[in-house]
């Protein structure tokens, strides 16, 4: 195979319309010629040698390979992910007004490349193609037999992985890459869902390593397991690797740019992310799908989340997608808390990331205004428009503001910046059969989700907000949930995992300080569901749950049977009519403090009077 091309050679794969830039788009084409053929050289070039270049690239109808080799290689901080020397394919930075148009091709990358880095550019459609990777980025197999006793199970390992055994440690690989064992879930083989209670089966290993010992014909047995319950026999037992290590090659890395459309993608498998956004504005999808390959046997599309988007603003708009079998949510939408960790002057403060993958992350920058909050309580404290950010290193920086900062003195602060914040549309999109939420949603900009189908393993659709774990900000002030189906959510077992699941992490004793979210509407949707719990609510102004119809299922026995459907506190100008439940007990609804509630009494299956019943699983610290 040869894998290396001159550019002169570059040149019999186009054919190219002359043109300038101000009144013509080059179009240019690629074509497979030999199936084994490297497209890698090719696109770089392309890429590299006309920084100006505005164009149409077509790739004819087929399957094209990308090998690491010859790849465009730079340091990225991408958040949520591992930070690194990284390889990229197609490196979209700094331009305007380019399309890329499969044509329903197949994209095969070898090794641990990531095939789009857009970064800096204005207008960019990439359409029509199919990605897939050579080597999956997680390990896949059958549990065989088990032993509950000496907790022990053996995995026929699927075809698909490269595998050693070394020291009694099991290390898979791909064309250029190694891992060892970390982080872990056990699916069903046949609903190609994570199965029931799968938290039962889930590994430690920073406890200690699973030993394997290699039987035969791919089988492996692997003994030293912690977990409550060894894997069920026929189950299929996943592990990408340990936490730190295994969010390298994300599918698409979209940073500082505006006006991005994804239409028409097909996402087979990611070693991370299949699409993160920073600081970006305007991104649209359209049938952009991260799912599994039509016919495959594996069970894992991207390792982690589908989509993410992290201080982006403009509109987000998500239609007509498909996200399933991914390790993580469908979508997050967040803004980022930075700790406040020492004012240094009247007008300038230092800083530091709370999370290790939010490190290096671009936070800031001049004219942008920053909001301080209590980190006990979430609460505002003042806001500052930047006049300078420095960055000291990967974890530390220092803001200047424009005037002096708020007065908070004795106060635990974090800080927020307020002028990066999305509008979110999620339409007729379907998630399924992944690890994890549907959708996180952190932004004070509207938001809108509407005729989507949802079954994930954990909540439905999560408002959160935390400036002490995960430093995820913001607040939403105007989101509303209609129309759409939910289906046996909350079936991992970790925890209560609600539908609608407002859950802003404020400790019990500071609840009482204000409202982290406002203005949040819930109706017509359909939920069928086999456990009780439906909304989960903690510091809201403003709730509407309304001719929502909820369903109780049996499809297995329910985890969680002593909440109510309804659990409601610290929140006020609430509003519940017009909801129906058929189950085999009436539904009820828990309020504790809150304040101007109206609740209509002849909801259809739901108990006349309010009754007490707070969830003692939350956050009750």
């Amino acid at each position: 195979m040869n894998k290396f091309f001159p550019l002169i050679g570059l040149l019999l794969f186009f054919s190219s319309s002359c043109s300038t830039q101000t009144n013509k788009t080059k179009q240019i084409v690629f074509e497979v010629s030999n199936n084994d053929d490297d497209f890698t050289s090719k696109v770089f070039d392309l890429l590299q040698n006309d920084k100006k270049l505005e164009c149409t690239i077509e790739f004819k109808t087929g399957t094209y390979h990308f090998y690491p080799e010859m790849a465009y290689e730079k340091y990225v901080k991408i958040s949520n992910n591992d930070n690194g020397l990284r390889k990229f394919v197609f490196a979209i930075e700094g331009r305007r007004n380019i399309t890329i148009n499969g044509n329903g091709s197949t994209f095969i990358f070898h090794g641990s490349i990531i095939p789009f880095l857009i970064e800096n550019s204005t207008n960019i459609k990439i359409e029509n193609l199919n990605i897939e990777y050579d080597f999956p980025f997680d390990l896949e197999g059958i549990v065989v037999a088990n032993n509950q006793e000496e907790k022990t199970f053996d995995l026929k390992i699927h075809e698909d992985n490269k595998y050693k055994i070394k020291d009694d440690i099991l290390y898979f690989s791909g064309y250029d890459w190694e891992i060892g064992l970390g982080e872990n879930i056990v699916y069903n083989a046949t609903t190609k869902s994570p199965e029931y209670f799968t938290s039962h089966y889930e590994h430690n290993f920073h406890e200690n390593f699973l030993k394997a010992q290699p039987l035969d014909d791919r089988i492996v047995r692997f003994s030293n397991l912690n977990a409550a319950k060894v894997p069920p026999v026929g189950s299929i037992y996943s592990d990408k690797g340990p936490h730190g290590e295994n969010r390298k090659i994300v599918g698409f890395r979209v940073y500082k740019s505006k006006h991005i459309e994804l239409n028409n993608i097909n996402v087979y498998h990611a070693g991370a992310m299949a699409l993160i956004a920073e600081k970006t504005e305007t991104v649209s999808l359209n049938k952009f799908n991260v799912i599994l390959k039509e016919g495959s046997s594996r069970i894992i599309s991207a390792t982690a989340d589908a989509t993410h988007f992290i201080n982006c603003k403009g509109a987000i708009t998500i239609d007509n997608c498909r996200f399933e079998n991914m390790l993580d949510d469908a979508t997050n939408v967040h803004g980022t808390y930075m700790i406040n960790n020492e004012v240094i002057d009247s007008v300038t403060v230092a800083v530091r990331f709370g999370h290790f993958q939010q490190q290096g992350f671009d936070f800031a920058e001049k004219g942008d205004t920053l909001r301080f909050i209590d980190r006990t309580n979430l609460m505002p404290v003042g806001t500052g428009v930047v006049k300078s950010i420095d960055m000291i290193n990967e974890n530390n920086y220092t803001i200047t503001f424009e005037e002096r900062v708020p007065e908070f003195s004795n106060k635990n602060i974090a800080i927020e910046n307020i002028t990066w914040m999305p509008s979110l549309e999620v339409k007729n999109c379907t998630v399924k059969q992944n690890r994890a939420r549907s959708l996180l949603i952190s932004t004070s900009k509207s938001v809108l989700v509407e005729n989507n189908y949802f079954a994930s393993m954990m909540a439905g659709i999560r408002i959160c907000g935390d400036a002490n774990y995960w430093f995820e900000s913001g607040p939403v002030s105007n989101v509303i949930v209609r129309g759409n189906t939910f289906e046996n959510l909350g079936i991992g077992g970790h925890a209560p995992q609600a539908i609608l699941q407002i859950d802003p992490i404020i400790g019990k004793k500071y609840r009482e300080d204000g409202y982290y979210h406002k203005n949040i509407v819930f109706e017509n949707n359909i939920i069928k569901t086999f456990d009780p719990l439906i909304i989960y609510a903690l510091s809201v102004d403003g709730l509407i749950i309304r001719n929502n119809t909820i369903i109780q299922t049996k499809l297995c026995p329910q985890i969680f049977s002593d909440l109510s459907q309804f659990d409601l506190q610290n929140c006020t100008n609430i509003k519940i009519e017009g909801n129906t439940y058929k189950g085999d007990n009436e539904a009820s609804i828990s309020v504790i403090n809150c304040q101007k509630i109206e609740i209509e009494s002849e909801q259809e299956g739901f108990l006349k009077s309010i009754i007490q019943n707070p969830n003692k699983y939350f956050y009750q610290n």
